[in-house]
């Protein structure tokens, strides 16, 4: 018994990390990649950013968070203003072009994920899915 946290914690692992590589496919078709939108759901999530924040939450170096910026701002999708108080800083946020790729991306994913659990669940299982969900949302939120 003193195991079995062990083994689902290597369970859920191992179909966490496939489940997302699938999601991740789904993408492929842009011209964008993970790290980039990733950026973008940061900044929709917390609207604007410095790049010293995008770089300390993506947890990659200022120079690689300089090429994704510099990426996402060619295509139009982020948009600089410099801060108020301290020209040097340079506040980042989305563009309704930003938005609009984010959001085309998330609807992509969710759609493959739907129509994937009605291809092979039952109305029972998903019951089961959705009872489940708050304890891997708070898995997830758990930054121990």
């Amino acid at each position: 018994m003193a195991d079995l946290p062990l083994e689902i914690a290597s369970t859920l692992r191992a179909t966490s990390t496939r489940l997302v590589r699938n999601l991740r496919r789904q993408s492929a078709n842009l011209p964008f990649s993970h790290t980039d939108l990733l950026t973008l759901s940061l900044l929709h999530e917390h609207g604007s950013l410095l790049p010293s924040e995008l770089s300390e939450l993506e947890r990659i170096s200022a120079q690689a968070i300089s090429q994704v910026i510099n990426k996402l701002d060619e295509a139009g999708c982020i948009r600089k203003k410099a801060d108020k108080t301290d020209k040097r800083k340079t506040a980042l946020s989305l563009t309704p072009r930003g938005e609009k790729i984010l959001q085309d991306n998330w609807q992509q994913k969710n759609e493959w994920l739907a129509m994937a659990m009605s291809d092979l669940f039952s109305e029972k299982e998903m019951k089961t899915i959705v009872s489940c969900l708050p304890l891997l949302q708070r898995l997830a939120a758990h930054n121990g």
